[in-house]
């Protein structure tokens, strides 16, 4: 090679040495761009997968719901005698929780099916930390103003209940013993009452027990009723399970 040959490509080496390295360059960009894309496709179709066990988690233990209803003796053959006793288009008083299987297996309307927002930490299932999240995510949430209206219901005299009632159109009611002992605490605090100056729990027989004032509560009276003797209410059915009552407007 002559010296003019290699001054030559000298000369010419560095533009291709330049244009090489922007061709490295604009290909390791491009990879780079793909490998960010694909972990990006990657989470959206990760997460899109767990939103959707989520929301299959969710579905299933709303129907548990029901299903531990059926589970329970007389619970079924009361909402079965339910649809029986009420004509179509009854509304039908319930707390909440009963409000599906009342729509679902009795064909009758409730003041409420869904528990709302500032309830929720009353039900079991907000104490579980997934469960909550499922429901904060998917979960229908009912009315406040109807949630403190059955509240109220419950916990005032029957004269003061059966206004709301009236507002609601509800003509029959139904309850569940123990279950509506058992929420009965929740239900007065909800109400703004103090649940132990009506009913107390004795751990020796494993029972609840009225207090003086327990006859100034309509749910009590219902639970009670052969101690508490309601006036409003008539008793269609009783299985020791269930007690469905027609209510007596003034």
């Amino acid at each position: 090679m002559t010296v003019l040959e290699t001054v030559r490509l000298r000369t010419i080496n560095p533009i291709l040495s330049i244009e090489a390295v922007f061709s490295c360059m604009k290909r390791r960009f491009w990879r780079k761009k793909w490998f960010y894309a694909l972990i990006v496709i990657g989470i959206l179709v990760a997460t899109s997968l767990w939103l959707v066990s989520l929301k299959l988690d969710y579905e299933r233990e709303r129907d548990a719901v029901l299903e531990y209803f059926t589970r329970q003796p007389g619970m079924p053959d009361a909402f079965e005698m339910l649809e029986q006793l009420t004509p179509p288009g009854s509304v039908v008083l319930c707390w909440w929780d009963y409000g599906r299987a009342v729509r679902e297996w009795s064909q009758r309307e409730v003041i409420e099916a869904y528990p709302s927002r500032d309830i929720w930490y009353t039900v079991g299932s907000s104490r579980n930390l997934l469960s909550n999240l499922r429901a904060q995510l998917f979960g229908t949430w009912g009315s406040s103003k109807k949630i403190h209206d059955l509240a109220n219901i419950f916990m005032l005299p029957e004269e003061l209940s059966l206004p709301i009632l009236r507002s609601y159109n509800a003509t029959y009611a139904i309850v569940f013993t123990p279950d509506d002992l058992q929420k009965f605490s929740w239900i007065a605090e909800i109400a703004g009452y103090n649940a132990t100056e009506y009913l107390t729990y004795n751990t020796e027989t494993n029972n609840y027990e009225t207090t003086t004032r327990s006859v100034e509560v309509t749910v009590l009276r219902l639970l009670f009723d052969s101690l508490l003797h309601p006036t409003h209410f008539t008793k269609l059915y009783d299985n020791g399970k269930a007690k469905i009552y027609r209510i007596d407007y003034m």
